[in-house]
């Protein structure tokens, strides 16, 4: 039953990526428009991310930042294949 949950969350992650990728176009916009486009992908990550690696409770926190850090180094890749650098 997780796994079936865990490959519905992996395919909403990449049909949310593919969907944000075809609104950009590729071509950066410029001013505040870019910077609000950069704040919805960010946020697209971040939420993605959290969906991917959940965490349940009364976890050690080394697990805890072990977690974190997956979550970061994700949304950082995330951000950099949507064509924004860090």
């Amino acid at each position: 039953m997780r796994t079936l949950s865990l490959i519905a969350c992996v395919m909403t992650a990449l049909g949310s990526m593919g969907a944000s990728a075809q609104t950009m176009g590729g071509i950066p916009a410029r001013g505040s428009e870019a910077s609000a486009q950069r704040a919805t992908q960010k946020a697209s990550c971040e939420r993605d991310a959290r969906l991917i690696y959940r965490n349940g409770r009364d976890l050690s926190e080394q697990w805890l930042q072990q977690m974190r850090s997956a979550r970061r180094a994700y949304v950082q890749e995330c951000m950099t294949k949507a064509g924004f650098t860090p």
